[in-house]
């Protein structure tokens, strides 16, 4: 991404000069940058930086719309005024063992601090790390829940990116607590389809997104990761895209979801209490095209994140 100067305008303040955390933060930022286990090539540990600089081109200003046909009942908020955010930097080794057990145990210290973590990948390892980190700061993975956006179901046999429910399965997470949204046709394999039919997750395909109001599909989600009363974590796998909004995701395929729709979803999911974690995954910044529209799309999901939290009733 390049470094271009931006301007300054003290009347357009930027998002992205966060401050460090401190006994209590409303919204934490921290990197997870995995990529070494990754089943396609990707340089995935490079997009945390890449976010970042991101979040400098846009402002921390939204106005939420109100009730349909009500014109002057959307509510304006300023993002940086409205929440105390804080960037804990990012944690180091992820993909090794015992990298990922530290990072974990650091997410767990900011969780418990913070009502919302925002972790930015990697490939979709970083998903073990944050969502166990945020669980075991709100009662543990048995009364946790998941939520993926993802074209796919991430149940592979070993230890990479194409592993992550699995293997949080494995370590104590209900899947009956797992809602899968937007998993894609020729995307996956029927083994696994059938992996996550025997072990009780609910799937909700592609196809089921062209139908179903967003506020519906995203209250269904919420209802069933829900169900163990722990903190849900939701999983932002950018991939789940079409490819032409996304095309710094290796695995991302023409008919995904379109931009606005999965910043919608972000913003609704995170303007749930029970919603206390949320990753950004499978971003290669290095492979992303010349205008940086998955990067972008990236930094838009980590404000997103942030307005739903800032509308939490």
């Amino acid at each position: 991404m390049s470094s271009t100067k931006l301007p300054i305008d003290p009347l357009w303040p930027r998002a992205g000069a966060w401050s460090t955390p401190g006994e209590s933060t409303d919204l934490t930022i921290v990197g997870v940058p995995t990529s070494k286990t990754s089943i396609s090539a990707t340089n995935a540990h490079e997009t945390p930086a890449a976010i970042r600089e991101a979040l400098r081109k846009y402002s921390t200003h939204i106005v939420a719309a109100g009730s349909p046909g009500h014109r002057g009942s959307e509510t304006e908020i300023v993002l940086h005024e409205a929440l105390n955010i804080a960037d804990a930097g990012d944690v180091a080794d992820p993909d090794t063992e015992d990298g990922e057990i530290a990072a974990a145990k650091f997410i767990t210290e900011l969780a418990a601090k913070s009502e919302l973590v925002v972790a930015l990948g990697g490939d979709n390892a970083c998903t073990v790390p944050a969502a166990l980190g945020v669980a075991e700061a709100h009662g543990g993975l048995a009364s946790a829940g998941l939520i993926t956006l993802d074209a796919h179901h991430d149940l592979r046999d070993g230890r990479s990116n194409g592993s992550p429910v699995r293997r949080l399965i494995e370590m104590g997470l209900n899947p009956r607590h797992i809602v899968q949204i937007g998993i894609a046709d020729f995307a996956n394999s029927q083994a696994y389809r059938q992996r996550a039919k025997d072990l009780g997750i609910t799937v909700i395909h592609r196809d089921e997104l062209h139908d179903r109001p967003l506020a519906e599909i995203t209250a269904e989600a919420l209802a069933i990761a829900g169900g163990g009363g722990g903190a849900i974590h939701v999983d932002l796998d950018v991939d789940v895209c079409d490819r032409s909004v996304a095309p710094g995701c290796p695995a991302s395929v023409p008919g995904g979801l379109q931009a606005h729709e999965l910043r919608r979803i972000a913003r609704l999911l995170a303007a749930d209490h029970r919603v206390r974690g949320l990753d950004i995954a499978e971003v290669d910044a290095t492979a992303d095209s010349d205008d940086a529209r998955t990067v972008r799309l990236s930094a838009l999901l980590v404000l997103e994140a942030a307005a739903g939290l800032a509308l939490r009733a």
